[in-house]
């Protein structure tokens, strides 16, 4: 079964390239932003198990030939208790793309792990080789697993500051982390993996099945700024003679007569076939769909007779493989009316789309408001990231805003 979606996968992309081909000419089209990209590996002995397939060197190579070479720069870094590998990021080309794959093929496992050495590494080398209008980012692929050496120079105190160091430096040069956890033992750490992601302005995602991989990526490719590219001009249209009258003639059959251009009934062949495997595809993908969410919910108290609001604390709302109920919302601690408030995973959004749909069980007390208008949730709400809904409750001096955010 795995090996069907695999292929189904597979067949979406090529008919997607294949349509984009055909209406290349007809449409206006995007490319995206050139790319300053460094890639950060944990080769720490822990890897082994959580990553026995080697997931996330096969994801970094698949990231690398995405790219267009000749527009986009990349650097890598390896670490484990120490940096045991450190490129400075270059302009793709062919060559460097060879060598860049048999490098991250053959990155050898060391003894132990310090995270903030190497996510350092990677923000010097983006710091030093950034260019200015390039997007940025920094892709982490790690199990979260943190383990210094206890009879080494460097203290747990020293490693906990240079992780404060690392997310400081990467918000405030704009350099957003995209953590990927690998967890085939089930071992991931992913608090760890969320917290530098999330303060960083990047996601987080985790992974243990190399079919997931391929969604991961290109979620992580839509969320990168596009700017908008021209259509070519066509030609202005040549005026035509009209042709001499001749004489009519009774013919069976000559080669010089003209053909009727059959470059449109082609194309239409080649659209209806990309179509029809598409549509497969993506019914055998459809039976079983994997979504990746992830986010936090800004939970914040107002006094409505104050007018004074608590300072807001987060929950955090994650969503991998294929359960159906994102996370139940409990906050008896505020009141027991909200104890019925529940959010799930949006089906109306694509995969790569974070967007969630919040319910309510019947519950006349409770009221909801989102862009200043009442709504009912028994049907549910869809919000997506910065959206607010206001809860209110009859007979209670407070409201409860929520807020998504990623």
């Amino acid at each position: 079964m795995k090996d069907v979606k695999k292929i189904a996968i597979y067949v979406i992309l090529f008919c997607s390239v294949l349509l984009g081909i055909v209406t290349y000419a007809q449409t206006e089209t995007t490319e995206l932003l050139p790319i300053d990209a460094v890639l950060v590996l944990d080769v720490s002995r822990s890897m082994i198990t959580a990553d026995p397939d080697r997931l996330a060197n096969k994801a970094m190579n698949m990231f690398i030939e995405m790219l267009e070479p000749g527009q986009n720069q990349v650097g890598v870094v390896a670490y484990a208790g120490h940096v045991t590998f450190s490129r400075e990021m270059v302009v793709l080309c062919e060559n460097e793309i060879e060598y860049l794959q048999h490098v991250i093929y053959g990155l050898e496992y060391a003894s132990w792990t310090d995270h903030p050495l190497g996510l350092l590494e990677a923000i010097r080398i983006m710091y030093e080789g950034h260019i200015e209008g390039r997007q940025p980012i920094i892709i982490f692929f790690t199990d979260g697993n943190f383990n210094i050496n206890p009879s080494g120079a460097r203290t747990a105190a020293e490693a906990k500051y240079d992780k404060a160091l690392a997310i400081s430096l990467a918000q405030k040069h704009s350099f957003p982390v995209y953590s990927i956890g690998l967890n085939y033992d089930g071992q991931l750490d992913r608090r760890y993996i969320e917290i530098v992601a999330y303060e960083t302005g990047g996601l987080a995602f985790e992974t243990a099945h190399a079919e997931e991989i391929p969604d991961i990526i290109s979620t992580i490719f839509s969320l990168m700024q596009t700017l908008p590219t021209p259509a070519k001009d066509l030609p202005e249209p040549t005026t035509i003679p009209e042709p001499p009258i001749i004489p009519a003639m009774v013919i069976e059959t000559s080669i010089y007569i003209p053909q009727e251009p059959e470059n449109n009934g082609r194309w239409i062949f080649v659209l209806t076939i990309a179509l029809l495997l598409m549509a497969i595809s993506l019914f055998i993908i459809f039976r079983k769909p994997k979504r990746v969410f992830t986010g936090r919910l800004a939970i914040e108290v107002v006094d409505n007779i104050t007018r004074t609001a608590a300072p807001p604390y987060y929950r955090n709302l994650i969503e991998y493989g294929n359960r159906t109920t994102l996370q139940k919302l409990i906050m008896r601690e505020i009141n027991p009316a909200l104890n019925y408030i529940t959010l799930l995973p949006s089906p109306y959004a694509p995969s790569y789309l974070p967007q969630l749909l919040v319910k309510c069980k019947d519950n006349r007390q409770v009221k909801f408001t989102k862009d200043f208008v009442q709504q009912d949730l028994s049907a549910g709400l869809t919000i997506n990231p910065g959206a607010e809904i206001i809860i209110s409750m009859e007979n209670e001096p407070m409201e409860i805003r929520l807020r998504y955010v990623i």
